[in-house]
């Protein structure tokens, strides 16, 4: 879904909310596909779970 939504994590920057329980490297994989689509991105793990966005 991210590697999809590459060009919207670029151009529209939006709020994410995901879950990162279902393999053990996927908070890792996520939070480097968004950087790598917009390196604005502020990521935060809590819980595993990902919440992203970019700053105003």
């Amino acid at each position: 879904m991210l590697k999809g939504a590459r060009g919207a994590l670029k151009e529209f920057a939006p709020k994410l909310a995901l879950c990162t329980y279902h393999l053990p490297d996927d908070p890792d994989v996520m939070e480097s596909l968004i950087k790598d689509a917009n390196p604005n991105y502020k990521v935060v793990h809590i819980n595993k779970k990902l919440f992203a966005a970019c700053p105003k």
